[in-house]
């Protein structure tokens, strides 16, 4: 089966490779982000890459650029890659193309993406899941459920980890002010090996899995290199969700594994993630996600990195902290997904793309991480 598939968010490497997968099984793609997204430009041979309004601040926009592209288009599957599935969920549920869309709708989205709904539901299928606290209103930081040091406070609705506290002094969590428009979590702090995990689910059935360790990476933020992992528990975990749900969409997991095995599952992005990337952009990876066919999980062991952001953030990270031999050794071993033909020009156009990014977080005084997403996140607000 064949037909035209519209990719959402191609500011982002997994939108990318989703584009070359579906184009090496036969689908004609297109490409639209709301960024100017000049590494998807640069891939050859090129795509159709088309420019939308930004969902958060202009959604009326963004609904009319939509109907309007998918009108010229006649995309037979429309593929959110970022933040703007919660957008694209809520305008598909209200012009009509929801079924085209792998996504479920806003409000199964809303309670995947929220760092207090998800734990609840999670539990509430027989998944263990660390104690968590929903906080609403201002706390004493010394009368919380458990002790700071066994303690993460988080936002609701956050990405990167930028905002997350781990242990925080009471200093820390005394800043923390909760209200019932602006909620928080406190959870359990869960020691052991973290585990990442990226589905696609068709009618909650599995069609592609992955799970993996993050390598190489800045602070907490995403990894930059990763290596597919074999935890069993994981793939369960994710079945699990999906049975519950009957969701198709991506599904993608943070997971703590103890040193007793147990694993648990502290957060949940219905989005794509790296390690999409472990299936090289093979025409498998796009029968999963376009119709549902099972494909085979990545050998555990895989390595696959980012090349600019090794380059960039894992060199001084390397040099700061002892570890060149063991980044060389990492690089050596993996293979770049960012510029995956070889010739260089996506590399160039995904740090121009970086620098775009930077230059609004100085304007903005956000967080560099924080810019790639300020135009499309979704913080469980009302949509106009």
């Amino acid at each position: 089966m064949t037909g035209t598939a519209l990719i959402t968010g191609a500011r982002a490497p997994v939108a990318q490779d989703l584009a070359r997968a579906f184009r090496t099984a036969g689908y004609r793609v297109h490409l639209a982000d709301s960024a100017p997204g000049y590494a998807a430009r640069a891939m050859r041979p090129p795509f159709p890459v088309h420019r939308l309004p930004p969902p958060r601040s202009a959604f009326p926009a963004f609904r009319k650029a939509m109907r309007r592209l998918i009108a010229t288009t006649g995309p037979t599957h429309i593929v959110p890659s970022c933040e703007e599935v919660f957008w694209l969920a809520e305008a598909a549920a209200r012009d009509g193309y929801a079924d085209r869309l792998f996504a479920p709708g806003l409000p199964l989205l809303t309670h995947l993406h929220s760092k207090a709904d998800f734990v609840r539901f999670a539990a509430g299928i027989g998944i263990t899941v660390p104690e968590t606290h929903i906080l609403d209103t201002p706390f004493i930081p010394e009368r919380l459920p458990l002790p700071l040091g066994r303690l993460v406070l988080k936002p609701e609705f956050s990405r990167f980890a930028t905002h997350t506290m781990i242990a925080p002094t009471p200093a820390r969590a005394a800043r923390v002010r909760p209200s019932p428009a602006f909620r928080w979590v406190a959870q359990q702090r869960i020691d052991g090996e973290e585990i990442c995990s990226w589905s696609a689910l068709h009618q909650g059935r599995i069609a592609a899995f992955a799970a993996y360790r993050p390598r190489w990476r800045q602070g907490r933020a995403a990894a930059f290199q990763i290596e597919a992992a074999d935890v069993p528990q994981v793939r369960e975990i994710t079945a699990r969700i999906g049975a519950a749900t009957g969701m198709t969409g991506h599904l993608s997991l943070d997971i703590i594994v103890d040193a007793a095995g147990t694993a648990y599952p502290i957060e949940c992005n219905p989005r794509a993630v790296s390690g999409l990337h472990l299936f090289d952009a093979g025409a498998d990876l796009a029968r999963a996600v376009l119709e549902g066919v099972p494909c085979s999980e990545p050998r555990p062991g895989t390595l696959r990195h980012m090349g600019p952001a090794m380059a960039l953030l894992g060199l001084p990270a390397a040099l700061a902290s002892g570890r060149l031999g063991a980044l060389r050794a990492d690089w050596r071993a993996s293979r770049d997904v960012i510029d995956r033909e070889g010739s260089f020009h996506v590399t160039l156009a995904c740090l121009a793309d970086a620098a775009g990014f930077a230059l609004q977080a100085l304007r903005s005084k956000r967080s560099p991480a924080g810019a790639t997403t300020a135009d499309i996140e979704w913080d469980g607000e009302a949509i106009p």
